[in-house]
């Protein structure tokens, strides 16, 4: 297993550098108004926020408002802070729970993918990411017992919504919103800046990226490469999300641990290094880059290609790169 501060070391590196990828590369070409860019470490991850606009205070008091936002977000969904929603939806000793309006929103979201990848996106797996050691600075692989004691108190299927923002959880299920807690709060986080009047825009959590305006070139991380980029996309008033094997993980006798489960298995799922997703909701796209990581090539694209509006890129385990049918469109030269 790596050593810790190694592991430690590699994982700030790692964030250093996905920055100023997108520092350098997901920019705006446009260079008829000044761009300000701040960031801020929130949700795990270095959020960047680059706003163009003539007025350099109108942009600056935007741009903290947003950061705002992220924050709330960040700790409306955390499950360290005891003051949290979720830490106590967690903690509950309670079967019937009534929940935070939003987060009840947002957990019809989550169903939403759910079904429509046969269970490979789930956020009800905080007890096997807790087994896992994932998100702490000791990640390790746990016993065989460890992980069948967790997948029995994880599952999708322990979780009911009921009307008047009210939910059926049993069986102590956790909940986490990790796979998808990101992409909302770029989606939340853009929100703010379009209703302030603002044009041109870009937010980044840690590669979850939307943007306001056209033009605007974005480099997707090489798996394997922390200082390098696979492929850049152009966006017009859309998102991008990548889910990675390269993200969060630890080594043991060889073999990588990534911190995306299989609910099925209760193990990181295998077979792919990296996905890529476009799609108009960041939400969605961070969701569903998790779910096909999940459900493999061949079916993770077939789900692909039934939605509207929506395209992938996925790269497999061995390097091997494929494109949805529209995916080429936002390629750059």
């Amino acid at each position: 297993m790596k050593n810790n501060f190694l592991s430690k070391v590699g994982w700030t590196f790692g964030l250093i550098v996905l920055f100023l990828i997108g520092f350098f590369i997901a920019r705006n070409s446009s260079n008829e108004q000044k761009t300000f860019k701040r960031t801020q470490i929130l949700l795990g991850t270095i959020v960047e926020i680059q706003v163009s606009d003539e007025d350099e205070q109108k942009a600056e008091d935007v741009i903290s408002h947003a950061f705002a936002e992220v924050k709330r977000i960040d700790d409306l969904f955390t499950t360290y802070n005891q003051e949290s929603p979720v830490w106590k939806i967690n903690n509950n000793s309670d079967t019937l729970i009534k929940v935070d309006n939003e987060i009840y929103n947002l957990l019809v979201l989550c169903d939403s993918v759910t079904r429509l990848s046969e269970g490979c996106f789930d956020v009800s797996l905080d007890n096997l990411t807790k087994a896992w050691g994932f998100y702490t600075d000791n990640p390790h692989l746990p016993t065989k017992a460890a992980i069948d004691s967790a997948l029995n108190s994880s599952g999708w299927k322990n979780i009911q919504l009921k009307e008047n923002q009210t939910i059926i959880r049993r069986k102590n299920v956790g909940l986490n919103f990790g796979a998808i807690a990101k992409g909302y709060a770029v989606d939340k986080a853009i929100d703010v800046l379009k209703k302030s009047g603002i044009k041109k825009a870009l937010v980044n959590a840690g590669g979850e990226i939307k943007v306001i305006g056209s033009d605007w070139k974005v480099g997707i991380q090489h798996p394997r490469d922390e200082r390098g980029i696979v492929a850049v996309i152009k966006l017009n008033d859309m998102t991008v999300a990548t889910s990675g094997d390269y993200e969060q993980y630890f080594e043991q006798n060889g073999i990588r641990y990534h911190h995306i489960i299989d609910p099925k298995t209760g193990y990181p799922a295998r077979g792919l290094q990296s996905v890529t997703v476009i799609n108009e909701s960041n939400s969605f796209a961070d969701a569903l880059a998790t779910a096909v990581f999940v459900l493999g090539t061949e079916k993770g694209m077939k789900l692909i290609e039934n939605l509207n509006n929506t395209e992938a890129m996925i790269i497999d385990e061995e390097g091997k790169i494929f494109y949805s049918s529209g995916f080429e469109k936002f390629l750059v030269n």
